[in-house]
């Protein structure tokens, strides 16, 4: 007896190890036999389901647990004139010196293939930037003659000067505040291939800037070209901003991009969705998908987004819970914000779900579901090391990056050999083995080629994780 609750107390100890985040996605409570611990709530623009699969937590332990919440916009009318909605762009440009040539000719080209998609009810705004900032055009209708004025004044926009990011973001932003349109679906995309080198270029301050964006009802997005500009700052805004961020190796593929963030704002189904996750006393909000957490009172408050037609998004929040006594926790009594029409809606009364923390390894292994824990392993955590991986890959450190590789598939492979899951055991043995690989083809070759290959493969991993761990297809 005495060994098999050590065997037992080894595996849980594994499990708070691995963060022991172990969520179920899209999970139905069963009939028949054990249920899972679901709960679901919607309107008719949003569904909200949240799923807990570690219902149990060993008194004395770290108390990690993990929730998966997967939210559902609805599918609009299917005709085109119900869907399309009137869009206002903000293109905010940099036109530094490092932007001369391909750089700053695609961009030019781009925003060009942009106005010939907008429509008369579409507006478009442009800010160029380098040491200073310059007002290019105001919100300007694409009506025919708007449209022949506008395309003169990008085809005058040249690359030079320094890099004042802040202040074009500045500027781009403004111009939404200070022309307010309840109705229109409004975006500001921000572009740089550099470093922030004038004015405010602290990413905690323009991340700050970018968030006036969830009080007025528009979304910042990023897009960092080449390999020279920061990544965790165009990461930053975008987070904050409610936007997405994008990294383009090849500048010739502005275009694919404006036209996707054109094409999501005329669909969106849900704007500016912001989760706020109530918590009981002593318990922590650790980690939600890489989304920014803000606390307000005793409120957690997440940043989502647009949720377009027909989208659906799966989200891993991770929750640390007090040991102390046996007893029981609510958790998941999740409130939904978001803006329909120039309106905000309110989506309540998701049910919390319990946790229960006890004195029985066994009863804490019975919660344990090797398919989540399989979907966990690979969606959350493994995203969450390549961020790590990339941080150390940035600063050229291989030795740390190796270890961190290590160390992930130690744990989890221990662990899998109690669990089982042949989703985790593909990954390891595919995934890590790729991710290894990479690391070792950065280091190899001579000084110059592997300080290029540090940047473009900590921005690729970098974005990677981005994408997959807030699930932004």
């Amino acid at each position: 007896m005495r060994t098999t609750k050590k065997g037992l107390l080894a595996i849980l100890a594994l499990i708070a190890i691995t963060s022991g985040a172990l969520a179920i996605i899209g999970a139905k409570p069963s009939v028949e036999g054990p249920a899972r611990a679901v709960a679901q709530v919607k309107d008719r623009r949003v569904t909200l389901s949240s799923a807990l699969v570690q219902e149990k937590v060993l008194k004395g332990s770290e108390g990690r647990v993990a929730m998966a919440l997967t939210l559902t916009a609805a599918t609009l009318p299917p005709t085109q004139e119900k869907i399309d909605q009137p869009v206002d762009l903000t293109i905010v440009l940099d036109r530094s010196g490092s932007m001369q040539g391909e750089k700053i000719d695609s961009a030019r080209l781009a925003v060009l293939s942009l106005m010939e998609r907008l429509t008369a009810k579409d507006r478009l705004a442009l800010v160029a930037y380098s040491d200073g900032v310059q007002q290019v055009a105001p919100l300007t209708p694409m009506d025919e003659g708007s449209r022949h004025r506008l395309i003169a004044a990008v085809n005058q926009i040249f690359a030079d000067g320094n890099t004042n990011l802040g202040g074009g973001l500045r500027q781009g932003i403004d111009l939404f505040l200070q022309a307010p349109a309840a109705g229109r679906q409004r975006k500001v995309i921000l572009i740089s291939d550099g470093l922030a080198n004038e004015g405010i270029t602290d990413p905690i301050a323009l991340g700050q800037m970018a968030a006036a964006a969830t009080d007025h009802h528009f979304a910042v997005s990023t897009v960092g070209v080449g390999l020279d500009f920061n990544e965790l700052l165009m990461t930053t805004i975008a987070d904050r901003g409610m936007g997405r961020y994008y990294f383009l190796e090849n500048p010739m593929v502005f275009a694919q991009v404006f036209e996707k963030e054109f094409q999501q704002a005329r669909q969106v189904a849900a704007a500016g969705v912001i989760l706020r996750v109530p918590l009981e006393k002593g318990v922590r909000l650790t980690s939600a998908a890489g989304y920014p957490i803000q606390m307000d009172g005793d409120q957690a408050v997440i940043p989502v987004g647009n949720l377009v037609s027909g989208e659906t998004r799966k989200l891993f929040l991770n929750f640390q819970l007090p040991t102390g006594q046996e007893r029981t926790f609510a958790l998941g009594k999740i409130h939904l914000r978001y803006v329909q029409d120039g309106s905000e809606q309110t989506l309540k009364g998701l049910p919390a779900l319990t946790v229960a923390c006890v004195t029985d390894p066994k009863e804490v292994l019975a919660s344990m579901d090797k398919d989540t824990w399989g979907e966990q392993v690979v969606r959350d955590e493994f995203n969450q090391l390549k961020e790590e991986v990339a941080d150390a890959l940035r600063i050229g450190d291989a030795r740390a990056a190796e270890q961190r590789i290590e160390s992930y598939e130690t744990r989890n492979r221990n662990l899998n050999a109690q669990v089982s899951s042949a989703a985790v055991s593909d990954h390891l043995d595919n995934e890590i083995k790729s991710l290894r690989q990479s690391v070792s083809e950065t280091f190899a070759g001579p000084p110059a080629a592997v300080a290029a290959k540090q940047k473009q493969t900590s921005k690729a991993l970098q974005y990677d994780s981005y994408q997959k761990r807030r699930d932004k297809k």
